[in-house]
């Protein structure tokens, strides 16, 4: 096999782990009242359960989605892996959770919760808080996938 592709199923399989191992337990166990109920403030500007026809296309289009964002930050790693490979472990966890969590979290060029600019631009009903919750959630998940990730690279 093509060791692009190996490389890209691997990341794609580690990057759909990850979520499914973080962010839906992190829904269940931190971030439903943000989305549901009477503290709810996700609904102001997302997408949630409780619009039952936008919910059901949402999901539909959520493994799409998350399939063609595992592609995006691979083929960046694409272009530094001749490089990436010859590092040690600890550098490679590094430049995978640095990439997702500060590039894709907080670095963001864009105003969403979790990010800089989401923290100087979304209403105040999305407080710090919520914006460190988010973050945390991302960096746990950078962690999973990059921990799933170099281990396929170990072991297939």
């Amino acid at each position: 096999m093509n060791p692009k592709i190996k490389i890209t199923i691997q990341f794609i399989f580690s990057h759909l782990l990850a979520y499914l191992f973080v962010s839906i337990p992190y829904f269940q166990l931190v971030m439903k009242g943000y989305y549901e109920g009477e503290s709810a403030v996700f609904p102001l500007f997302l997408i949630t359960s409780v619009d039952g026809a936008a919910w059901s296309r949402a999901m539909a289009w959520l493994l799409p989605a998350l399939v063609f964002q595992a592609i995006l930050i691979v083929s960046f790693i694409h272009l530094i892996w001749d490089w990436f490979r010859e590092q040690s472990f600890g550098k490679q966890m590094f430049v995978l959770v640095w990439m997702r969590t500060v590039l894709g979290g907080l670095a963001a060029i864009s105003p969403a919760v979790g990010s800089v600019e989401g923290m100087v631009f979304m209403i105040s009903e999305i407080s710090v808080s919520i914006h460190l919750y988010v973050l945390f959630e991302i960096f746990l998940q950078s962690l999973v996938q990059a921990g799933i990730f170099l281990w396929f690279m170990r072991k297939l």
